[in-house]
């Protein structure tokens, strides 16, 4: 701008006379020893910047001739006059800072040089002070935290001014910065995250004293905590009607997290809570005793909702030994790893099962206490265990065990075994395929299932399907007895293997229809008395007997079975029954049984 009035020849002295200024410098080049000699006039060809904003303080360069730092610069317009400060002299240009205050007066100033002998120059209209500037954010960083957490922050831009507000908001919740340091361009300080804080994408305010802001939209994102983690509660197990001081150790609990103690519909709350840190709550629990004796599920939760939640982790009153063990399958070989099925009774999370045979141990693995009655694991059998019985040994985490005695047994890697039949049921006058379960079994051997004071049941010839496994066919006569019986197998090779009991034969439980009486009735008929004659209706048992034709059903009312060949109910035929021939329909097991059905057994007249 300077430089502009330069280039048109506008610059004028304070008298505003252009005539009075070329009168003077006649003067000067003729009379010797005057103030001003015509070659001290300042050549100034710019000012930079010539441009300023209220409120802040501007470093600003003059190139030209015949300066120094001996000159002193001033601004001024009407009665507002901006100060200058730090004058320095570099090459051809004089610097200096100027500082304009928040309340200097808008518009065109005029620049005043002064020499150390008092002369001065001045440059009308050469800065301009424009008001006071809104603030603009151009980053935030880090622009994510965490809720819960102290996240120290750096805010770049332009026209900070201190004093102001600077707060970040989120709905109607709002997080100010705290620690503020505010210049020009930056703002540092720190957000304090509260837990509850919502996850999202948070606005991003800065307010100048004088109300002026900017508003970044999304420009911080609030993650959320991750959750609370339970490991243990320690103890695990206190007497009833006592206060037990506990430990829940974990990760992620925050300052005001509770923990509570649950079963079914009752709850306890933890008492003296105290957080220690974010890896440890302490405090007291006391179970009534008019509650029993049991587990309890441990849940903390965070201030912010969040929650965890362990399945029976604490015991109140005495804990239970497990009882009552059955293992399946029954024996493994020597270099297998061996998964079976435990049942049983009080089966707690914690429990390990191991086979013990004298001062030999084999510890189980992968453990799964999947209910308070069953536990499924693996067995890895070394591959030089002794063969022979093992105990199989369930010990709970209060050091309380059960034994079943020889309850697994341990075969070597050559040993023919028949271990079993899948499935191990069938009824008479079934034809089924059959899975049989061994070791080093040989394909063609020979399947039969025996029983005193009945027929050998033989099979159709296995297959071999791998080394523990054959598939073969068995046809069960309608007249075998039911009972348990034995399962043979003869090798080609001529050795045979029996496992008693092996098979049980069920009575069919398909019933058979053979008669109705009465076989007819007219429609208005009230409780008439049915008789159902055959077989496989089961004794004493409730069952579904129907008249249906079309999509007409016409229940037989209190249907029950005698001696497994007669069924007896009541039949009532309301007005407006459709006559005909209707099919009889009998289901056992009260409608969830198997069904027979015989057509146009009775007669609607």
């Amino acid at each position: 701008m300077l430089s502009e009035y330069m280039n048109d020849k506008k610059i004028l002295f304070h008298s505003g006379m252009w005539q009075f200024f070329c009168f003077f410098c006649c003067i000067l080049t003729i009379v010797p020893g005057s103030v001003l000699a015509a070659s001290d006039v300042f050549e100034i060809p710019s000012l930079t910047p010539d441009t300023g904003y209220a409120g802040y303080s501007y470093l600003v360069s003059i190139t030209g001739n015949n300066l120094s730092e001996n000159h002193s610069v001033g601004f001024s317009l009407d009665d507002s006059v901006l100060n200058t400060t730090n004058l320095t002299r570099t090459d051809s240009a004089l610097t200096f800072r100027i500082i304009i205050p928040l309340d200097a007066k808008p518009g065109l100033y005029q620049m005043s040089i002064a020499s150390p002998d008092g002369t001065v120059e001045r440059y009308n209209q050469v800065f301009h002070v424009q008001p006071p500037a809104a603030p603009k954010i151009e980053n935030i960083s880090p622009s994510v935290g965490m809720a819960g957490t102290l996240v120290p922050v750096q805010i770049s831009g332009a026209y900070f001014r201190s004093g102001g507000q600077i707060f970040l908001n989120y709905g109607d919740q709002q997080v100010n910065l705290t620690n503020q340091s505010v210049t020009y361009d930056t703002i540092d300080g720190t957000f304090l995250l509260p837990v509850s804080a919502k996850p999202g994408v948070w606005n991003l305010s800065v307010i100048n004293p004088d109300g002026q802001y900017h508003i970044s939209t999304e420009a911080f994102t609030v993650t959320s905590l991750p959750s609370p983690q339970i490991i243990a509660i320690t103890p695990d197990q206190g007497d009833m009607d006592t206060s037990v001081l506990v430990a829940v150790t974990g990760s992620n609990f925050l300052q005001g997290a509770s923990f509570t103690l649950s079963r079914k519909d009752l709850t306890v709350s933890g008492t003296d809570v105290r957080v220690d840190n974010s890896r440890r709550i302490v405090g007291s629990v006391q179970i009534p005793g008019k509650y029993h004796d049991g587990l309890w599920d441990l849940s903390v939760t965070n201030p912010d909702g969040q929650s965890s939640h362990m399945v029976n982790a604490y015991m109140s009153g005495e804990p239970y030994a497990p009882f009552s063990l059955h293992i399946a399958p029954l024996w493994g070989i020597q270099g297998t790893q061996r998964t079976v099925t435990i049942r049983g009774m009080a089966f707690l999370d914690g429990d390990t099962v191991s086979l013990q045979r004298g001062e030999k141990i084999i510890s189980a693995k992968n453990i799964s206490v999947v209910s308070d009655t069953q536990i499924t694991c693996i067995i890895p059998i070394p591959e030089d265990a002794e063969p022979g019985a093992w105990d199989v040994v369930v010990t709970s985490r209060y050091n309380k065990s059960d034994i079943l005695r020889s309850g697994f047994t341990i075969y070597s890697s050559t040993s023919l075994i028949l271990a079993g039949i899948e499935p191990g049921t069938g009824e008479q006058g079934q034809y089924l395929s059959a899975k049989i379960i061994g070791n080093n079994l040989e394909n063609g051997s020979v399947i039969t299932l025996t029983t005193e004071g009945d027929d050998p049941i033989v099979s159709e010839a296995a297959q071999l399907v791998k080394p523990d496994e054959l598939k073969t066919w068995l046809h069960i006569p309608s007249e075998a007895m039911p009972d348990l019986w034995d399962l043979n197998m003869k090798t080609p090779s001529g050795k045979t293997l029996s496992k008693p009991d092996a098979f049980k034969i069920l009575y069919n439980n398909t019933p058979v229809i053979t008669a109705i009486k009465p076989d007819r009735a007219p429609v208005g008929t009230d409780d008439l008395k049915i008789e159902v004659s055959g077989k496989n209706f089961g004794d004493g048992e409730y069952l579904n007997l129907n008249l249906t034709m079309n999509s007409t059903t016409i229940p037989v009312a209190g249907a029950i079975s005698y001696k497994g060949d007669l069924i007896t109910g009541y039949l009532s035929l309301p007005n407006g029954t459709e006559p005909g021939w209707y099919d009889l329909q009998v289901t056992r097991d009260a409608g969830r049984g198997k069904t027979s059905l015989k057509s146009e057994m009775f007669r609607v007249l």
